[in-house]
């Protein structure tokens, strides 16, 4: 079960591996080298520029398409300098993107293989290569970057695939449906964490699988994962580990009602590794 669990919360945190999906194959037409290009302020692209909070992945789910199996929500600049930092790496290749720091991200993988991307960046300039699309969409100006992958500036700015920045767009425009699909596991959701992860699962362990990583105080961080429809043999694995947990100097609080298991799990900030490394099912 350790490596079991090992292998995907690798797999959650791996910030960088939306950049082969975005960039693959000849990408010379718009997505360069932006290092030699000179900023632009976001008033030099025409039509509306977004402007829409992004501060918790229930603000993602809000602008996100239904048929979406996985969601993520990084601050990165509220995790600078601490131990959370090394979840995320090296965000250097994130960043080149843009020309930019990316301070926040949020991510959305849907059912047919597609995704959204939100980042809030900063200086908020346009640093990029682009071709502008010839047509607004409701107002907004679509930014080609090759590879049917398109930006729209503001903040955040937009990131993905054509459709799913208009499906966006639409909702943050109140003309869509927010997503519901994750509605009954986020009831269950403190607002705030700096790391956030919801996913659909297919393995069999719950149904749907949230995770977090947040800091209580300066000192103390916790893990908190809520499962839907869990099974029985995740029940009785986190009764087990929550039995010894003093062991590894990690404190339990499990809470259990009809279709819903939630685990917060606290640790010393010196004790982060166990807390990582600490089986969740």
């Amino acid at each position: 079960m350790n490596q079991k669990y090992i292998a995907i919360f690798l797999a959650v945190i791996m910030v960088m591996s939306i950049l082969p999906f975005f960039f693959t194959g000849n990408s010379n037409q718009a997505n360069g080298d932006s290092s030699s290009l000179e900023a632009a302020s976001f008033d030099s692209i025409p039509g509306k520029h977004v402007d829409y909070e992004l501060n918790s992945i229930e603000d993602g789910l809000a602008v996100t398409a239904e048929d979406a199996v996985a969601v993520q929500y990084f601050d990165f600049r509220a995790i600078s300098g601490t131990p959370l930092e090394l979840i995320t790496g090296n965000t250097s290749q994130l960043d080149g993107i843009y020309g930019a720091q990316v301070t926040k991200m949020y991510r959305a993988q849907y059912l047919n293989g597609t995704e959204l991307s939100m980042h809030e960046i900063s200086p908020e300039v346009v640093a990029f290569q682009y071709y502008l699309a010839p047509e607004l969409y409701n107002g907004y100006q679509l930014l080609s970057r090759g590879n049917n992958v398109y930006n729209v500036v503001g903040e955040p700015m937009l990131f993905g695939e054509k459709a799913q920045l208009e499906s966006a767009l639409d909702a943050i425009e109140g003309e869509a449906a927010p997503n519901t699909e994750f509605g009954r596991i986020l009831e269950f959701v403190e607002p705030g964490a700096e790391i956030q992860q919801l996913i659909v699962v297919d393995d069999g362990f719950a149904d749907q699988y949230y995770f977090e990583l947040n800091f209580e105080d300066e000192s103390t961080l916790s893990r908190t994962t809520v499962y839907l429809n869990p099974t029985e043999g995740t029940m009785n694995n986190v009764t087990s580990l929550a039995a010894n947990s003093s062991e590894r100097a990690l404190s339990y609080d499990v809470y259990s009602e009809d279709d819903i298991l939630k685990v917060t799990v606290t640790s010393d900030v010196s004790n982060f590794y166990s807390l990582a490394m600490e089986p969740a099912w």
